[in-house]
Formats: C-alpha cells, structure tokens, sequence
C-alpha cells in the first residue's frame, strides 16, 4: 500500500503484512469501519456487565486484525484475543468467522489453520485495503450471526 510500510517480520519484500487499523484511511476500509456497528457487544458472556466490559469499537476490532500475502490471491488474516468476545461460539460446531469469510466477494476458499488465523484463496489479486475491507465485514457478519445463535437481540 502507498505510504503504509509493511510489518512484515521476516523482511522477505515480497510478502506484505498490514495490521487493518493502519489502512483506515483508504476507502474501502473506511467504507466497511462505517457501516460496522459503533460498539459491538460482547457476546461470550451471559452476564450484561462483562458485555459491555469486553464490546469492541470498530477501532479496537481494526488494532487487532491483520491481513498479508505475497500475491494478492492468497492471504492469511489474523485476529487477536478481544475479538472471540463479539464472535467466537467456542463450543459450537461450527465456525462463524470462516463461514462469513467464504460468502465474500472473490473469496474462494477460507480454511482456519489455527486459532486465530485463516488462509483464503481469492479469485482475483486483490489490494491490502480490499481485503481488509472483506475482513472488517466478515467480523461484523459473524458478529451478528454468533448474537442470533445465542439468542441476543442487539440493538443494532
């Protein structure tokens, strides 16, 4: 991404890693931070207090998301601990965040191949920003389903 230097550890120049609050300014991430709900409740709690103690801003979610790749086709997206508070179903028997992955656009294959990290294979070469964006809405996806599983009405 212009201006944005990568964080990728190894130094390898072909490899690009961007934690997504570093990209906010572009617009399609903009565009999916903006139609994110303002605060989304912890869901991994029955009690109201821990809720609101563990929601996530958009921005919190966006410091804790990482996107990289070598190619533009093929990615490994990354996630930190708070956001298993407004998605991880931890015992269901299935994967919210990798189902919401595979029904974005370009996306054609999703596999989690460990806790906090997928590789998705996309149709087309994509920029940071794009799929960053697709990261962002896949959150919020799987945010709202793991909230109807659960029985929880949100507010938004």
């Amino acid at each position: 991404m212009p201006d944005i230097e990568s964080e990728e550890p190894s130094g390898n120049p072909s490899y690009v890693l961007y934690r997504v609050d570093r990209l906010a300014g572009f617009p399609p991430v903009a565009a999916a931070i903006g139609g994110a709900p303002s605060v989304m409740s912890a869901i991994c709690s029955d009690d109201s207090l821990m809720r609101k103690m563990f929601s996530q801003t958009p921005d919190t979610v966006c410091k804790q998301l990482w996107v990289g790749t070598d190619d533009g086709l093929h990615w490994e997206l990354s996630f930190g601990d708070g956001v298993k508070f407004i998605v991880d179903a931890g015992d269901e028997p299935v994967d919210l965040l990798r189902d919401a992955l595979e029904v974005q656009p370009c996306v054609v294959s999703a596999e989690r191949y460990c806790d906090e990290n997928f590789r998705v294979e996309t149709a087309r070469v994509l920029r940071a920003d794009e799929m960053a964006a697709y990261f962002i809405d896949t959150v919020v996806t799987a945010h709202r389903e793991f909230a109807r599983r659960q029985r929880i009405d949100l507010p938004y």
